[in-house]
């Protein structure tokens, strides 16, 4: 009888055959080498099959309803509920924003309507008349907001709303910039502010 090769060798060329089959032309290594950001750059987002280009079925999933955590009975039960949203989302991910909607991005916009507010009673000091220009400064300066990898569009519009509904003043000289590589989640981007805010809302989704 023949020698049985090992789990570990069998596995390695099975490998080797797999992916001589899927080569990419990005993925042949430069003669001088590659630096590890360069690959991750083209595996996560080249145009053609990078990670994050698949049209028909992005890796970032979406929840068509939040997880109603108050009705949950513990942990276990909040393990159950997450398994069975991830079993109807095949292979996708959810980010801790989908997960914990809307109570996740509600945070974050309390902390930069604190901050935005704070940076307007800065200007307060000793002096009246500085003190009578900044009262009627206060809500009327621009927020800017920048996102890096907004994902599905679920935190930008969850902020977003969360603005308009606790300060209308505010919301209406926002300005939101989402700065997106991959042309797939900036379309799901714009088109969740879309659907959740309408037209009448200042968002820029840069990039893709």
């Amino acid at each position: 009888a023949g020698r049985l090769a090992s789990p570990r060798c069998a596995y390695l060329r099975a490998l080797h055959h797999a992916s001589r089959s899927r080569i990419r032309p990005w993925m042949r290594v430069p003669t001088d080498g590659w630096l590890l950001r360069d690959f991750l750059h083209q595996a996560l987002y080249n145009r053609d099959d990078g990670y994050f280009a698949n049209d028909s079925s992005p890796p970032v999933g979406a929840m068509s309803r939040p997880i109603p955590f108050q009705a949950l009975f513990g942990q276990e039960d909040y393990a159950r509920t997450l398994a069975h949203r991830y079993d109807a989302l095949a292979s996708q991910w959810l980010t801790p924003v989908e997960i914990f909607k809307p109570h996740y991005a509600r945070a974050v916009a309390r902390y930069i309507l604190r901050a935005h507010r704070e940076m307007d009673a800065s200007l307060d000091d000793d002096d009246d008349e500085r003190r009578r220009r900044r009262r009627r400064r206060v809500g009327k300066t621009p927020l800017r907001i920048y996102e890096l990898g907004g994902g599905t569009g679920t935190c930008a519009a969850g902020i977003l709303a969360h603005i308009r509904d606790d300060d209308p003043s505010v919301y209406a000289s926002t300005e939101y910039v989402g700065v997106e590589i991959s042309p797939t989640l900036a379309k799901m981007q714009r088109e969740t502010v879309r659907r959740e805010l309408g037209d009448d809302v200042n968002v820029v989704i840069a990039g893709g």
